[in-house]
């Protein structure tokens, strides 16, 4: 399997590099078509599970933090939310948290954008924009609304990666040898088959709350996703450490398909480079299995050939649910890390499967 995918690799690759080179034109700068084919708006078709999302989760040395998904939804519904940590004030909320299943009115476009909240592509894999116009709640107070507008820009600062094609063949082999093979389980694969790729970047702008205007700039990850996720739980760290480096590691169960499965990339600025993380001790049974999430935890993981450690200690955290039906619960935990001896902030993502079996 591990031979498999490193063939499947290398043929994407090639591929891709034959048609950049065939596209390049002197003197300017080029955007891969590929890239300009994932950043379209994805047709939702009929399926009632489709779904079409944009996320951004953010936070600064500082404390401030933003964290901000839009996933278009057939029927002109959309799983919408924001939340804003600013200049140590409250945490303000989108009035509809915790639940984010709103309906796009018809002043509405087709992109994403619903109920005030718009985020739009500039340039593929370079630049997006992230603006609100319109109410949010103080946690502290349900029943309080606040006057907020936020304009803000979101640049890239790494290459994207792709989890198609560049997750860790080593890791990714390890997982799938865990699972008992079969006609029906590689059918079952290509069946829940999701296209999801992040990258890493910077979001600065402006927000006003209440009349008071704020500027923000922090490390920021966007992440984009198409097709119904379908997963028992996950726990995914986005680590923003102080010396530039950025890593995403974490662990997901799909039971249908895949028990384990160790996901993330280590983005490494001395070089510039995205590396998949090729293994983690991080296990879901371990950690919060029961909805008690722990203040106070570590693992390790290794990419390029390299063992980190990471200790994480939680400071706050926020919840809401996924899904007209609540399908899904998250918690967003903001937290302090450490990278071996590197500091910095993470946002840790833990989701629940929120669907309880009929009897």
């Amino acid at each position: 399997m591990y031979i498999i995918l490193k063939l499947r690799q290398l043929k994407v690759y090639l591929h891709r590099l034959f048609a950049v080179e065939l596209g390049q034109n002197d003197g300017e700068t080029h955007v891969p078509d590929h890239h300009v084919n994932l950043e379209k708006l994805y047709d939702l078709g009929d399926h009632p599970k489709s779904v079409d999302g944009v996320y951004f989760n953010g936070m600064s040395s500082s404390g401030d933090a933003l964290i901000c998904g839009l996933a278009r939804r057939p029927r002109r519904t959309c799983d919408a939310f924001l939340f804003l940590k600013i200049n140590g004030k409250d945490v303000f909320l989108t009035p509809s948290l915790p639940e984010t299943c709103l309906k796009k009115s018809s002043e509405d476009e087709e992109g994403h954008d619903v109920q005030g909240l718009s985020v739009t592509n500039f340039i593929p894999m370079r630049t997006w924009k992230l603006t609100y116009y319109g109410e949010m709640k103080p946690r502290t107070d349900d029943n309080r609304k606040i006057k907020v507008e936020a304009n803000l820009t979101w640049s890239a600062l790494w290459n994207p990666f792709e989890y198609d094609t560049q997750m860790s063949a080593k890791s990714m082999a390890n997982d799938m040898a865990r699972e008992p093979w079969s006609t029906d389980y590689f059918k079952l694969l290509k069946k829940f088959h999701q296209t999801h790729y992040e990258q890493m970047g910077n979001i600065a702008g402006s927000v006003c709350i209440d009349g008071t205007e704020y500027e923000i700039n922090m490390p920021c990850v966007r992440d984009r996703s198409f097709e119904w996720r379908n997963f028992h739980r996950y726990v995914y760290h986005f680590i923003f450490l102080d010396n530039g480096d950025f890593v995403a590691v974490g662990s997901v169960s799909q039971p249908t398909i895949l028990s384990h499965l160790t996901i993330g990339y280590y983005c490494r600025k001395a070089d510039q480079s995205v590396t998949a993380i090729d293994a983690c001790d991080f296990h879901l049974y371990q950690h919060g299995e029961n909805q008690t999430l722990p203040n106070d935890y570590g693992f390790t993981f290794e990419a390029d050939g390299v063992s980190h450690t990471v200790k994480v200690i939680s400071k706050d955290e926020v919840t809401f649910y996924i899904g007209k039906d609540k399908e899904a619960k998250f918690y967003e935990k903001w937290c302090d890390v450490t990278v071996d001896d590197n500091k910095g902030q993470a946002c840790v993502e833990w989701h629940y499967n929120n669907v309880v079996p009929k009897q």
